[in-house]
């Protein structure tokens, strides 16, 4: 790969990265007060999430992502423990 690749992808990096810690926001506040947050904005946070996250090398993150986004997909009455595995898991990936 040539350098300036690796320098774009590092800039994409950066800024999922700096995205993700807004979601992070938004999924806590989903679980502090889930009506404060619409079931389908959260749904488009945790879905963008699984996508991404995958693609800049957080293969668990994505994981964990794609399953809270399925138990919002099948409109599961408690997401609650999906949505903390998630919080944990990007608080992990956050710098």
């Amino acid at each position: 790969m040539s350098a300036a690749f690796d320098e774009r992808l590092q800039a994409l990096k950066q800024r999922f990265l700096a995205r993700s810690a807004g979601d992070l926001q938004v999924i806590a506040r989903a679980l502090a007060d889930p009506a404060s947050v619409g079931r389908d904005d959260l749904r488009q946070v945790v879905h963008r999430l699984a996508g991404a996250a995958g693609t800049f090398g957080y293969a668990e993150l994505s994981r964990i992502a794609g399953e809270a986004d399925d138990a919002l997909v099948l409109n599961q009455a408690d997401v609650g423990a999906e949505l903390t595995q998630l919080v944990e898991a990007l608080k992990d990936a956050l710098p």
